[in-house]
């Protein structure tokens, strides 16, 4: 399913994302969509053409025949603006995964455009899901700085909010009301300053959400959801996209 975590900063933004993807394909007569595989070394971090701007995709690795990459490296956006990228992000693979998937068979892909545009002080963030959104949306005002986390998200919002977010319907089942539920759980979120935090600590605090989550993916009941090496890289006002960390191609178990 993966894990997908972008830090914003007054000074530069942060995407990290792991490495495991699942390939949907129809396994039986009745024609059900299913998880036939897993691999470890799916690349789900790109950078749009040479603009300052990223993708990270999550949910399914592939559509069709196509994977993921695979389509991206078709995409080629007209614009330079990181909404007008989005948009077109959005255009170019709903045509695709509307033809593959029926009504009925319609697994969850997801995918995170941030970057700078053009004259603009601080990284923008879009994002879309499928088949949920009918358009690109903006995840935080440019002059807003945080952190976000996308694909297996549980396991870190548990840690960052101080609760499960299950617990709500929980508590309104014991006799709270929505007000007071609300007043108890902003109480408990974990208290971190993004405003003012450095470009070297926003690669911290991103590779920190994707291994919390890998941690718990490995260890809780059930196949691992995301997994493999990190994939991590900076977009900066002055120098653009730069790899952090970028997986290569080797062979195991020689030096």
């Amino acid at each position: 399913m993966t894990i997908c975590a972008s830090v914003k900063v007054r000074d530069g933004l942060v995407l990290a994302t792991d490495s495991m993807s699942q390939i949907f394909a129809k396994v039986s007569a009745t024609q059900q969509i299913g998880v036939v595989k897993t691999y470890s070394n799916a690349t789900k971090l790109f950078q749009v053409a040479r603009l300052p701007i990223g993708i990270m995709s999550y949910g399914i690795g592939n559509i069709g025949k196509r994977s993921v990459q695979g389509l991206l490296r078709e995409f080629g956006p007209s614009s330079n603006t990181v909404k007008d990228v989005a948009d077109a992000l959005f255009t170019f693979i709903k045509s695709p995964y509307d033809a593959e998937f029926g009504a009925d068979q319609r697994p969850a892909l997801g995918f995170f455009v941030a970057g700078y545009s053009k004259s603009k002080p601080f990284a923008e963030e879009w994002e879309f899901l499928l088949p949920r959104d009918n358009a690109a949306k903006s995840v935080r005002a440019e002059d807003v700085f945080g952190a976000s986390w996308r694909g297996i998200d549980l396991p870190f919002t548990r840690l960052y909010k101080g609760f499960d977010p299950r617990i709500g319907s929980k508590l309104k089942s014991a006799g709270l009301d929505d007000k007071q539920i609300k007043e108890v759980l902003q109480s408990l979120e974990l208290p971190v300053v993004f405003d003012g935090m450095p470009v070297q600590d926003a690669i911290d605090f991103a590779v920190f959400i994707c291994k919390t989550t890998i941690g718990t993916s490995m260890f809780e009941a059930g196949p691992p959801g995301c997994g493999g090496p990190l994939q991590v890289a900076t977009i900066l006002p002055d120098s653009g996209f730069e790899w952090i960390s970028k997986p290569s191609l080797i062979v195991n178990g020689l030096r």
